[in-house]
C-alpha cells in the first residue's frame, strides 16, 4: 500500500467512527482527508455520499456516489446507495435509478433493499403492477423489511381507494 492510500485508509477510518459517535461535520472533514490523499479511495466516497444525502445535499451525493460505484463496481451497497440518491430525486431521475438497481441486483440478485427500491420507482413512475411486483420480491428476500412492508399496504389501501 502507497503511503497515501494508508493515510487515506486512517482517515476514512477515523470518518466511520465519527459517523458512528454522531460527529457528523467531523467526519466530513476526516472524508475530505481521506480523498486528499487518495481521490479514489471508495469507501470515503460511499461515506462522503451517505452524508451528503443525510444532509439533504442530494445532487453532492450524488457526484460522490457515482465516484465510489466506478472506485469499486462490485459494491452492492454502493449501487444501492446510487440508486436511493436517483430515486430521491425523482422525476426523469427514476429510469436512472432502475437502471442502477438492475446493476446491482446483477451482483445480488436477492436483495431486498434493491427490490424494495425497485418498487418505489415503479411506484413513483404510477406503474403499479410493477411496484407491487417488485415489493412482493423484497418481502420474499425480507419477510419484516420495514419499507417494502409498509409501501405495499399502503399501495393496495390506495387501490382500494375510490377514484
Amino acid at each position: 500500500m502507497l503511503p497515501n492510500e494508508e493515510q487515506a485508509l486512517i482517515h476514512a477510518d477515523r470518518a466511520q467512527r465519527l459517523v458512528q459517535e454522531g460527529r457528523f461535520s467531523d467526519a466530513v472533514d476526516e472524508c475530505i482527508s481521506a480523498l486528499r490523499h487518495d481521490a479514489r479511495h471508495a469507501g470515503a466516497c460511499l461515506l462522503m455520499a451517505e452524508l451528503q444525502a443525510m444532509g439533504g445535499h442530494l445532487e453532492p451525493a450524488l457526484s460522490f456516489a457515482s465516484r465510489g460505484v466506478r472506485e469499486d463496481y462490485q459494491n452492492v451497497r454502493a449501487w444501492t446507495m446510487l440508486a436511493n440518491i436517483y430515486c430521491q430525486l425523482g422525476g426523469v431521475y427514476l429510469v436512472l435509478a432502475l437502471e442502477q438497481i438492475e446493476m446491482g441486483l446483477g451482483l445480488d440478485p436477492n436483495n431486498a433493499n434493491l427490490y424494495y427500491l425497485k418498487g418505489n420507482c415503479h411506484a413513483q413512475l404510477g406503474e403499479r403492477n410493477l411496484a407491487r411486483a417488485a415489493f412482493a420480491k423484497a418481502l420474499e428476500s425480507n419477510p419484516k423489511h420495514p419499507f417494502a412492508l409498509y409501501d405495499s399496504q399502503a399501495l393496495a389501501l390506495a387501490e382500494e381507494q375510490p377514484g
